[in-house]
Order: C-alpha cells, then structure tokens, then sequence
C-alpha cells in the first residue's frame, strides 16, 4: 500500500505572517459560526494534509485542539478526516466538558455519533465519580460509556473493580448508574462484596449482584442466588437474596482444657476461630446507618452458631425452622428467633463440658437470647438429653446455669396451647407436673404436683426431689392403679422413697375407698423394676381337705437382687402332713453359662404314724427327715463348644421311697449324675459329643435286705439287683447329611442330588450289681437267695461291656418323566461289641445262651424308595363369585426292603444266627447279639407297599380386580401292604375329609375300613377278603365326624370397626367328659385387660360322633355336644353358660354359671358348677392390676377349696 502526502511548507522568509494568520483566523471563525455542533480545530503547531488508503486526512501536531461545543479535546498530535469528523487523537490526550474530564494515551473519535474510544491509562471523572480502565467507549452525548479491562469505577463511598463497567449519568441525578461484569468486586466503607455481575440503579438507590454473589460485612460473609441491595441517600437500607440464601459469621475464642501434669492438675488454653452458619431458600436483610442490624431466613432455614462464655468455648448450637430471624448489635449476633417446625441441637465442647452429651430440642417456635445465653422453647416443646425426654408447653433453657424449666404454657402468646410437663428417662417411668426444674449437670430436679406412671400404676405427690438419678423424695404421696382423675381407690403416705430398679419405701400407708380410710400400716415396702423381675413376698394358698387338714401352701419370698441370679425361698405346711422347704436358685450369663441349685427338706409324720396323732404339734415326736441336693449347670464356650453338668443327691433312700406314688415307683428310685461336653462344626457339618453319666439304685440295698419292706425275694439263680450303671464315657461323632457331588451350578445334575450321612457312637457302661445263687433246702428242694460273704454282707459285682456302633447312608430326591419326583434311600448300620452269645439245649430242652467273649461285630440295612407326582384339574364352574374349581390329585406309593438276617443274605450266611436242632425236630432260631448293648437282630424278611392318595378341591373366587384361591375340602385316604406276611398282608384302608365352609363353619369326616372279614360266630377276624359279587368291600371298623359353629348378636351402639369376629376352630377343642377341665375355662370369665369385642350375644356348639365297629358283635357310639353361651348384659356385665352333653344317654354331664362385673380398676366373678368333678362356688372381688393381685377378696367353697396335690 502506498501512502500519498502532501505538505504545506513554511512561508518564505520575509513574507507577511499577520495576513496569514487573520486569513486562518477569519476562516475558522466562519466555519465556527455556520456550524457550532461539529468537531473542529482550534489549534495544533503543524497541519499537513496526508492520504491515508486513498482517504484525504490531516495530520496535526504539536498542541493540537479540538472543539466541539462546550467540549474541549487536547492531545500531542492527530490524524483528523474533516470529512466524516472522525480521527485518532495520541499522547497526552484529555477530554473537557463542564466539570467532567477524560484523559487517556490515545483516542478514537466519531464525532456525528457522539462516540469517542479511549486507549491506555484512561481515566474519566467529575465532581461525583472517578472511572479507570483499560479502554472506555465513551458517549459524549449522553455522559456515558463502557470501560473495559481492570475497570475501577469510584463513587461516594463505593469503589467498584470490574472486568468491564458500563455507566450512564442522568440529568439531575447525583452520580452514575452502572452495570459491572467480570469478577466484580464492590467495596463500601468496611463491605466487601464480590460477584460475576453487578447492576446499580442510581436513581432509585438499587443494586443486583449476580453470578455467585457474596458479601463480606465486618466478620459477616452472605451469598445467594442472586443479591437485591437498597440503598438510602447512598447508604444500605436493606439486603434481599430470593434464593439459595447462605450467611456466614466468625466467632473467636478461646478453648480451655485440663490435664493432670505431675499429678497438678494445669489448665490449657488455646485460640479458636469458627464460623457461625445461616442458611435458607430467601433472606432478607435490614440495615441501620449502613450496618446489619436484623436478619430474616425463610424457607428450610437453618442456623449454626457457637456459643462462648466469658470468651471461652462452651459448643455449638444448630436450628431449623421454617423461618429464622436474627438481630445483631455493635459486633455480634445477640438473638435469633426460629419459627414453625423449629427444631435444634446443642453440643457442648468436649474438652470441657459441664453437660454429659448433645442435646436436642423442638417446639413450634424457638427463641434464642445469644447475649443472656438462654432459649425459650414456645408450643409443644420437647428437650432429648443422654436419656431423658422433656415435654410441655413451655420449656426455658438458661445455659450459663444448665438449668430447664419446663411449664404447661406459654407466656408469649396463649395459641401455643396447654401441655402439662412430663418428664421420661429411659428404663425409668414417666413424671408429670404442673412445672418441672431439672439442673443437667448435677442431674437434679422438682416436680410441683407430680404424677409418674409405674407399670400399671400411678405415683402422685405435691413436690417430687430426685437425690441422683435413681432415688426420689415424694412428700404427701398417693398410690393407685386407677386412672381416673378422682380415683376409686388409692394409698396415702405423707413421705416416699422411690428407688428406680429396685423398691419403694413409704410411711405411714393408709388405703383409701371411695376417699374412706379402710385400713393402715406404719411403712411399707415395694418392688419398682419396670420391665424386670421383682423381689417381693410370695402369697400362698391356703383351705381345708379331708385328708390334709388345714393348710398353707406356697408362702413365700422371691429375691432378684439382679440380672444374672435370682432365689425363690417357698414353705407349705400341712396339719396332719408335716412342713416342706425348697430353695430354688437360678443363675445365668448371657452367651456364657447357666444353671440352677435347688434345696429341699421336708418334715414329715412318719409312714407309721396313725391318723389321730398326725396334728402338727406332734410332729417333733413322729417325725422323719428327708434332704436332697440338685444342681445343673451348662456352659457355653467358644467355637461352637458347650458343656452340661447335672448331679442330685438325696440323703437317704427314705427320701424317694416315701415320695414315690406306686409300690412299683418306689423300688425305682434312682439318682443320676450326668457330665456332657459337645463340640460342633457348622461349615463341614460335624459334630462331636462326650458323655459321663452315672446312674444309682438307691433301693437296690433294701431290696435284698430281708429284714426290709421291700426286699425283694429272687426267683432264679443269677438273678441281678443293679447298684449303679455308669457310661464311662459315650462319645458320638455325626456327619450331617450333605452332597456327595457338591456343585454351585444352577442346573444340577441327576448326582448331584445324591446326599450321605455317618454317625458313629461308642458307649463304655460299667454296671454294678447284685447277684442271686442257688442253694439246696433239702434233697428236694433248690432255693433261690442272693450271695453274700462270710460275715453275711451282700457281695457286689462289677461287669463292663462296650459298643461301638457306625451309621451311614445315602438318598436322592430326582425326578423322572419330568413329573415324577422319585427318592430312593439305603441305611447300614454296623454294630462292635465286645462280647456275644452262643445257645445251646440242656437235658430239660431249655435252649440257654452262654457268654462269648471277645470281639463281635454285625451290620444291618434296609432299603426304600417312594415316588410321588401331582395332577391338575379345573372345572368352570360360575357360582356368585366362583370362577372355576381346581382339583389336585397327589397321589404317592412307597416300597420299603429289609433282609431276614437269620438266613443267608445276597448268597452269605452272617451269622448272627445259631440254628439250634431240637430233639422233637423243631428248628430254633438263637440270636447271638440279644442281651448285648447292640440289641436284638431283625429276623424275618419284611417287604412292604405303601400307597396313599390326598384329594384338594379349591375355589377360584374373583371379587373385582383379586384373585384369590380358597380350599373348599380335602380328602385324604392310604394303605398299606406287607408281602411277605404269613396273613393279614392288607393294612386297613384310612380315610379322611375336612372342609371349612366360609370360614364359619368347620366339618371333620374320619373313616377305617378293613380288607378283611369277621367271623361273628367266632367272634374273631379272618384272612380272608370281605367281598361282593367278587369285588372287594372294605368294611368300616371305626367312623368320626365332628363339627363346631358360632353365632353372635352385635350391640348396635358399638364402634363397627368392631365388628369383625375371631375365627375359631372349634373342632380342635378337646374337653375332659367329667367335666374336670372346667377349672381353666374360669380364667377367661374376667376380660382384665381385654377389649370388648362388641358382642351382645354369642353361643358356640361343638358335636363329636364316633362309631367303632372292629367288633361287629359288640359296636360302640359315642355322641357328645360342648356348647358356650355369652350375654353382654351391659358393657360391664356379662354372664357365661358352658355345658356338656352326652346326647346317646341324654344326660347333662356337667354345666357351670358364671357371672362377671367390671368394676374399672376393680373386677368380680361367680363361679358355680352345681355337679360333677368340679362341683363348688368360687366368688372372687380383686384389683385388675396384677401388681395389687393380693388386694382381693376370695371366697371359695367345694372342689375349688382343695389344694393341688402337685405344689406339695
């Protein structure tokens, strides 16, 4: 490109400069006055007139001057285009108009479009702002512009730092509105804040940050989506951020902590800073003379903030509500309000805390007074500390003293409503008062007119003092377990001791009915363990019987002084029987050990004593002492290891002899000791056991003892009394059964499905004994006695003898044809003894075995097989809600082999037979193993057939959209056949069909029919198929059917929620015929603690009739019918009939009236059965809480006054 210039040259010398310069001035000022709106020069040292791309320009230099109006423009040297008033202005360039002033290093000026762009360094101010930047596109016009790169806008007290600024100032308007973009950072006085764009509405006195702003107040950081500021004669007003609002605050102090250094104990200290936090969806904030002074979170607000005393650390406290507003002072956070759904919590330093934990609070608004350090919990507040809970209306926390206040309402506004404070600490019952104060370093407090629940019953008291966490004062106390307001009954005490988890001490003690004093004691003492065993008095039962005079059974006292050991000391004496006590001693550690020691004496009359000398002030002189000892104990140890320990001891034979029932009973008894020790292992599926027992005759002496009363006299010779029998030891050894072919696979294969099992059991008895000989009374005559030595002591005899016995076998469950489930087993057992038996015939043709000793050894085995399937049906059958019936067939059949191991077996003798040639030719049979611990072998080969088929008829019912499927009935029947039985291969044929129609009403059909006829002439079956026309007819031998329905009346006043009734079936009741099981039918009579199902009316009948006919000659038929009739007379009152029916003989076998009255916290009920077994009247008044069960009135009178023979 080339450029073409031209230049003016100087005058020459001597020419006439004054008309050279009035010709300049004349012709500036001409066209100064045809156009006054244009840019034009006023000066500059040289002009030349150049040519630039083809354009005609002038380059000036030297002070070069532009005007344009009012606006002066300077610079170093130019390049101006007259033509389009545009040019470029360097060095030393500035701009003047009015009071405002641009200067930069160079310039680009558009003067018809008002534009000018500065370059470098440039600087634009006036009386009211001060901007720099890099460049500055600047709108002379309209006094505005953008600055770009390292913009720095100054105004009042605001500096603005941008990437880019744009400004504008508006006629009469007191400074510039911008728009700043680009890490804007905006400083006022001590504020900071910084976002990616800023909006500033000088007129209205508003500003927006945007992009990430945030604002840093004093030691205060806020930040939100967007930030709304207002300002007030340039100074903040107010804050609102609309969402994603996020305060910070930093606190600083110090933390303390003690160590013990040198056994002194020294307090550290270190500085601390941390940050208070606010959060929330909108925030506004409000400002006073340019400071925060409140704030306002809405929106899932939550706060932070860290509480210091005396500039020492004491924790932090966190809060959530819907709304949070919080004011400050001078410099810091002084309260914070928390409003709907407000919830906190407080965690205290654990360097050097007084509390013990966290806690946490809630309520429906929460007021913080962060300078007094205390908070106001408004409405429905509740407190959670370690393990306590605090409710009420109204809760005031004071931190600096760790002191709750808790008050039913709240004093701020009446709409919080009432809750009464209540107090509730784990495993502890709760507290109620009208106020409650609760210290939580020291744990103390008082409750003002307390109320605490304990299990069923209700302590009250005018001021409750707890001393520690377990033990309270109650003055003027009152006791009840009835929850009404005025109760009908309940114990006065002026002072109370109550000591949680263990008892309850109070005095004087005065019962109160219906507020009448009925009867005093001067203190009294009483279990509190909630939840836990109670030590306490057991009452006993006491009456009259004819053969044991009077009585009091079961008086007592039970002792739990803890978790792990517990003692029941009971006493029962009997007029013409004597005194009984027992000791009985639990004792337990979890995953570690238990066990039990009972002791026990009685003091009885003597087996000769006579009737008229059996009175218990006798009994010194007939009496007899008996004692035993009992103890078990089992250990759990680790690895799948455990331990069981067991010995009785009883001081003398009499013991057992006199307490045994029969004869029979009493030459039986026996003490045994046991000692077990077991190890299992679970993944390989082993486990082994060792076993030490011993087992002892305590008669065995008295019964060869011919002077005894039980001496008994032998019969043969080698005839055997066992002293003591002792395993020394048994140990077993089992393999569970598991897969030969283990595999992980999905698809299993055919042998996969084959499982094994071993078992292995060696047993070690050692046996001592008495033994009988024979002796000869005269040449004739052979006597039987039992051996003694020469001083005429009983001999004793000692045998040993083992076993070891091997287990095994193997099974499989496949299926064949897809649809048939097969399973074949096969099971070995394989005896090792140490000695055997051979037979042989003496001259009487006797056969008698003799001991072979040595080792012997025999295995036996069976083998089975069964094969099932299933069959479907369906029939579409619509009836109402019916859609179809489905009917499954399962029918099964089973084969079953076992040896005769008397003869030869697959081609092989065994020998565990001896064939033994009679001298009349008959062949016996002598089993060498009988008599041994391997026992008697099997004999005869046993071949059998079992089939069975189980019918189910099911209803598909479709109500709507469900489906659902419900079995009408099934029917059940099998067989059985053994193929090589000599007669009666043919077991009998069992049948049976069940249905419960709608759930209301159960049927139950059983029936046996036998293959085989009856000889009525010889009164006896025969082998032979009872038939017709040559087709087999099964005779019934034995039939039952049985059924049970309900029907009720509803009172229509009752809640219809109600209305669902309990399906029973009745068919499974079981009742004695004499009517004896009435007793426990009494107890449902009272329904203590049961909801009244709303029933006006209900009765209940159950039928029950069997016919045997195994003996067509003599047939028998039973027929009976249970009924229960109920009438809900009032809510209260209810009344009971039950009878019995024998409907054959048409008698009433037994029936039985009840009565019952619920008396709220009281309950009474009559009992009278007019006949029978348990024929008598049982009135009974008593408390419903089973804490009071002995604050009852009893009357009882015929069966029901007799004791239980099984708590003597």
């Amino acid at each position: 490109m080339r450029f073409f210039t031209y230049r003016t040259h100087s005058l020459p010398k001597g020419r006439n400069l004054k008309n050279s310069g009035l010709l300049i001035f004349l012709f500036s000022l001409s066209i100064t006055t045809a156009q006054d709106d244009r840019l034009r020069l006023k000066r500059a040292d040289v002009l030349e007139n150049i040519t630039v791309d083809g354009i005609s320009m002038q380059y000036l230099k030297g002070n070069v001057v532009f005007h344009k109006g009012e606006m002066v423009m300077n610079c170093d040297w130019a390049r101006f285009n007259k033509g389009s008033e545009q040019g470029f202005l360097f060095g030393n360039v500035s701009m003047l108009k009015d009071d405002q002033t641009l200067t930069c290093d160079s310039m680009f000026v558009d003067s018809p479009k008002d534009i000018m762009i500065a370059y470098s360094n440039t600087h634009v101010w006036d009386t009211t702002y001060s901007l720099v930047a890099d460049t500055l596109f600047y709108f002379s016009a309209l006094d505005s512009g953008s600055a770009n790169g390292s913009a720095t806008l100054i105004q009042d007290k605001q500096t603005i730092d941008a990437d880019r600024i744009e400004y504008i100032k508006l006629p009469e308007v007191d400074g510039v509105s911008y728009a700043a973009r680009g890490n804007v950072s905006i400083i006022e006085e001590d504020r900071l804040a910084t976002c990616g764009e800023a909006i500033y509405d000088r007129e209205n006195g508003k500003t927006v940050l945007r992009i990430k702003p945030e604002i840093v107040d004093n030691k205060q950081t806020i930040a939100g989506k967007e930030i709304f500021l207002e300002y007030d004669e340039d100074v903040l007003k107010s804050l609102f951020i609309p969402k994603e609002a996020h305060v910070t605050h930093a606190s600083s102090g110090i933390r303390e902590w003690i160590e013990i250094v040198d056994k002194d104990t020294t307090i550290f200290q270190d500085s601390l800073t941390l940050s208070d936090d606010m959060t929330g969806s909108i925030m506004q904030g409000f400002f006073v003379d340019g400071k925060l002074d409140s704030m306002r979170l809405e929106g899932m607000a939550t706060t932070l903030y860290h509480i210091f005393e005396d500039s020492v650390y004491q924790g932090k406290n966190e809060s959530s509500g819907d709304t949070i507003t919080m004011r400050f002072g001078e410099d810091d956070l002084e309260k914070i309000f928390v409003q709907g759904g407000a919830r906190g919590t407080y965690t205290p330093d654990t360097s050097g805390a007084d509390v013990d934990g966290p806690i946490q609070y809630q309520s429906q608004d929460i007021d913080y007074d962060v300078a007094n350090e205390y908070t106001d919990l408004h409405g429905d507040a509740t407190i959670d500390y370690t393990d306590i809970n605090l409710r009420a209306g109204f809760i005031n926390v004071a931190w600096r003293k760790n002191l709750l206040k808790a008050l039913p309402e709240s004093k701020r506004d009446t709409s919080y409503g009432v809750i009464r404070p209540e107090m509730i600490e784990a495993g502890k019952d709760t507290m109620f008062g009208d106020s409650i104060v609760y210290n939580l370093e020291t744990r103390h407090g008082k409750i003002v007119r307390g109320t605490t629940k304990a299990e069923d019953g209700f302590y009250h008291g005018k001021e409750i003092r707890n001393q520690d966490t377990d033990i309270f004062y109650i003055n003027d106390a009152a006791y009840t377990t009835c929850d009404l307001d005025e109760p009908h009954f309940h114990f006065e005490m002026n002072k109370m001791k109550m000591i949680n988890e263990d008892k309850v001490v109070a005095r004087p003690i005065v019962l109160y009915i219906a507020n009448i004093p009925i009867f005093g004691l001067p203190f009294g003492v009483f279990p509190h363990q909630k939840g836990r065993r109670h030590s306490g008095w057991i009452m006993p039962t006491y009456g009259t019987d004819a053969r044991w005079g009077g009585y009091i059974n079961g008086l007592g006292y039970y002792w739990a002084p803890n978790d792990f050991y517990d003692s029941k000391f009971t006493m029962s004496l009997y007029d013409r029987d004597g005194i009984t006590l027992r000791s009985r001693n639990n004792y337990v550690k979890r995953y570690a050990y238990s066990g039990s020691l009972d002791l026990e004496t009685r003091q009885r009359f003597s087996g000769s004593t006579l009737p008229q000398d059996r009175d218990i002030y006798n009994l010194g002189k007939h009496r007899q002492s008996d004692y035993v000892v009992r103890w078990n104990h089992n250990q759990r140890m680790r690895n799948n290891q455990s331990a069981a320990v067991s010995a009785s001891y009883y001081s003398s034979g009499d013991y057992n002899r006199q307490t045994g029932i029969e004869q029979s009973q009493r030459l039986n008894q026996q003490a045994v000791s046991n000692a077990t020790y077991s190890k299992r292992w679970p993944k390989s599926r082993n486990s082994l056991s060792f076993n030490l027992s011993s087992r002892r005759d305590l008669m065995a002496e008295r019964k060869i003892d011919q002077t005894s009363v039980f001496y008994s006299d032998p019969t043969r010779a080698g005839q055997q009394v066992n002293i003591t029998n002792n395993t020394l030891p048994q140990l077993a050894f089992t393999h569970s059964q598991r897969s030969l072919f283990p595999t992980k696979a999905k698809k299993k294969k055919w042998y996969n499905n084959i499982n094994y099992n071993y078992s292995s059991r060696f047993n070690n008895n050692q046996k001592n004994y008495y033994e009988s000989e024979s002796y000869s009374l005269d040449d004739t005559t052979t006597g039987f006695r039992w051996i003694m030595d020469k001083d005429e002591n009983p001999v004793t005899n000692t045998f040993s003898d083992y076993i070891m016995s091997h287990s095994s076998g193997m099974s499989m469950s496949s299926k064949i044809f897809k649809y048939y489930n097969v399973s074949p087993s096969i099971s070995l057992k394989s005896d090792w003894v140490n000695r055997s038996y051979s037979g042989s015939i003496d001259t009487s043709g006797q056969v008698i075995q003799k001991e072979v000793k040595g080792f012997a050894a025999r295995t036996t085995g069976s083998f089975n097989v069964s094969m099932n399937t299933q069959i479907y049906g369906m029939f579409p059958l619509k009836i109402g809600k019916i859609n179809s019936i489905r009917h499954v067939i399962s029918p099964s059949i089973g084969y079953s082999f076992r040896p005769d191991f008397s003869k030869e077996v697959f081609g092989a003798n065994p020998g565990y037979y001896e064939v033994i040639q009679q001298d009349n030719g008959e062949v016996v049979y002598f089993d060498r193993f009988s008599g041994t611990l391997a026992g008697g072998t099997p004999r005869g080969e046993s071949q059998s057939m079992n089939i069975s088929m189980n019918n189910v008829f099911q209803a598909k019912i479709v109500d709507g959209d469900k489906e659902k499927k419900q079995d009408l009935f099934s029917w059940r029947m099998g067989t059985s056949r053994n193929f090589v039985a000599d007669e009666f291969q043919w077991s009998n044929i069992s049948s049976s069909v069940r249905a419960n129609i709608s759930r209301k009403l159960n049927l139950d059909f059983s029936m046996t029919h036998d293959w085989y006829d009856f000889d009525k002439e010889k009164n006896m079956r025969i082998n032979t198929f009872k038939t017709k026309g040559g087709v087999p007819t099964p005779r019934l031998i034995n039939a039952r059917f049985s059924t049970g329905f309900r029907f009720s009346g509803k009172r229509l006043s009752f809640d219809p929620e109600d209305e669902e009734t309990t399906e029973e079936d009745t068919t499974e009741t079981e009742e004695r015929m004499d009517g004896a099981n009435l007793l426990g039918r009494f107890g449902s009579v009272g329904n203590s603690g049961q909801k009244n199902t709303g029933d006006l009316w209900s009765t209940s009948a159950s039928f029950s009739f069997a016919y045997n006919n195994a003996n067509p000659n003599n047939p028998q038929k039973t027929f009976w019918m249970s009924t229960n009739s109920t009438i809900q007379m009032t809510e209260n009152w209810k009344v009971t009939y039950n009878a019995r029916f024998n409907l054959i003989n048409q008698d009433l076998v037994s029936h039985t009236f009840s009565v019952f009255r619920d008396l709220h916290c009281w309950e009474m009920s009559v009992n009278w059965t007019p006949n029978g077994y348990a024929s008598g009247l049982y009135f009974k008044l008593n408390v419903k809480s089973p804490n009071l069960r002995d604050l009852k009135v009893e009357q009882r009178g015929g069966t029901f006054s007799r004791p239980s023979l099984f708590d003597r």
